[in-house]
């Protein structure tokens, strides 16, 4: 039995319309991942500034990173849940009266927010 034209061309619409939808998710999906990159980059780029101008190693409890690693893991929060969790525990170590560290410390801080940055590159790989 042969298929109508009207049939074929409502079909034709539907298909073209879910193309759409799945193209315009794909598109906010890469949105949000290039969101989350940037902010993780903000947050740890005023985390490093933070520590490098406190080269004598006390620091004290700030809020303002703390809220910028909160909005950051938010970000992330539907691209990678590992990556969200190492985020809010980073808003709240900032929320607490870090301890004095060491030179050590510093190093290891500094080489841990090279790897989160890392760590967001990939959200952009696992989002194409």
């Amino acid at each position: 039995m042969p298929i109508a034209p009207d049939s074929w061309l409502k079909a034709t619409e539907m298909l073209i319309k879910e193309v759409k939808e799945i193209f315009n998710k794909k598109t906010q999906k890469k949105q949000k991942a290039y969101e989350a990159i940037e902010a993780i980059y903000k947050a740890a780029n005023r985390t490093t500034f933070y520590i490098t101008m406190n080269k004598n190693g006390t620091y004290k409890a700030n809020l303002e990173l703390s809220d910028l690693w909160m909005e950051t893991a938010a970000k992330v929060r539907d691209l990678d849940v590992a990556l969200y969790e190492e985020l809010l525990m980073n808003a709240e170590y900032w929320s607490t009266n870090p301890i004095d560290w060491s030179e050590e410390d510093i190093k290891r801080a500094r080489q841990s927010l090279l790897e989160v940055k890392r760590a967001a590159k990939e959200i952009l790989h696992k989002k194409k």
